[in-house]
């Protein structure tokens, strides 16, 4: 499963090219640098799926910043917090290859470690009210 989620990125990137060109992906683009982790690079947008690929250099803070839900999947091991708006704090440890799903919040975090981490964050995209279930 996770080799096949990687797969599935793999392919995602070699299509980013002709998918960054869409408006929506530049404005997704926009809105994804604009809070969060300094390094986020939108490699696929289209009607189904957005994925991000994210880098936190070593000790890198985020500001503040609401996520919708997605699937993460960690390309290093990663050590951080993650504070929530509330203020409650998680200590977060996370392998190479961990696939996880990340629920809708609002939060910072950090990357408590000496090594840049990275990540590929897999965003659903809600179908059109009309379109047709499969």
């Amino acid at each position: 499963m996770k080799r096949m989620l990687i797969g599935i990125i793999a392919v995602a990137s070699s299509i980013s090219a002709v998918s960054a060109q869409d408006h929506s992906a530049n404005h997704l683009s926009q809105s994804v640098t604009s809070s969060g982790p300094a390094d986020a690079q939108l490699v696929l947008d289209n009607t189904s799926v957005s994925v991000i690929h994210i880098r936190m250099a070593p000790r890198e803070k985020t500001p503040m910043h609401d996520l919708t839900s997605r699937v993460v999947v960690w390309l290093t091991d990663a050590h951080l917090t993650d504070t929530l708006a509330t203020g409650e704090i998680h200590d977060e440890h996370a392998k190479a290859g961990d696939v996880e799903w990340v629920p809708a919040q609002r939060h910072q975090g950090e990357n408590l470690s000496d090594h840049p981490i990275e990540f590929i964050a897999i965003i659903p995209k809600q179908p059109a009210p009309n379109a047709p279930h499969h």
